[in-house]
């Protein structure tokens, strides 16, 4: 079974092509290029690097976001052009998530954060039970209230933090009083906390049998700066 990843959640774009559930091949692209303009030479890329034909794919797995409101459009629809012809399935996964993947095998909690500005993230907590990433929750809040809600909820855990937040928001981070006390605390390097197309746990993706183009929907987890601003109008 061959399964074609993409992610347009961040900055970056990336796409990979997994066989088997094992990596094939992976393309990634960190540029101020639109994703419009990255994302269809990256599919050209690793579709041509592998030798595999549109019609050869099996399923596709696309990031639903949160993350770049333009970039989860583009991704997603990406994703539907090329299934669509062929019936195949399309099946969603969040941007934490795909974060969280890369650390594969790490004991303890793993928290991806996305800045969502105004001092606000885009969360996940997730834990490697055997060889699943299980969700723990998934969520958007400001950022000192989470990180104080973390230690009643996991006291005495180890706690590795990943995300743009990082950088983001360097002195919260850097707050004792608020991180409080966990058995360990890692914080992942800036190029670890970019999500990855090729570093997706795929075997732990839940992935409804109703999965399809028409069922696929980006998760924004919040309405847009502008949706805001105009409600508030």
């Amino acid at each position: 079974m061959k399964v074609l990843v993409i992610d347009t959640s961040s900055m970056a774009a990336s796409t990979a092509i997994f066989e088997d559930q094992t990596l094939i091949k992976e393309c990634f692209l960190d540029t101020k290029e639109t994703h419009s303009q990255k994302i269809m030479p990256l599919v050209d890329e690793v579709m041509t690097h592998t030798q595999t034909k549109v019609s050869e794919i099996d399923a596709y797995y696309v990031c639903e976001g949160p993350g770049s409101f333009t970039g989860v459009r583009i991704g997603i629809a990406t994703a539907k052009g090329l299934a669509q012809p062929f019936g195949k399935p399309i099946y969603g996964f969040s941007s934490m998530f795909l974060i969280a993947s890369g650390f594969k095998g790490v004991s303890g909690l793993i928290i991806p954060m996305i800045d969502a500005k105004r001092m606000d993230v885009y969360y996940g907590v997730y834990e490697w039970q055997g060889e699943v990433l299980a969700t723990l929750e998934e969520g958007v809040e400001p950022l000192e209230t989470l990180l104080v809600a973390l230690q009643d909820k996991y006291p005495n855990q180890d706690l590795l933090f990943a995300g743009d937040a990082l950088t983001a928001y360097p002195a919260v981070f850097e707050n004792p009083q608020i991180l409080g006390e966990s058995a360990s605390l890692i914080f992942a390097s800036e190029a670890d906390s970019i999500p990855r197309a090729g570093r997706i746990a795929i075997s732990s993706v839940v992935t409804p049998e109703s999965a399809s183009v028409h069922t696929i929907r980006a998760n924004y987890m919040r309405k847009s700066q502008a949706e805001r601003d105009q409600s508030h109008a």
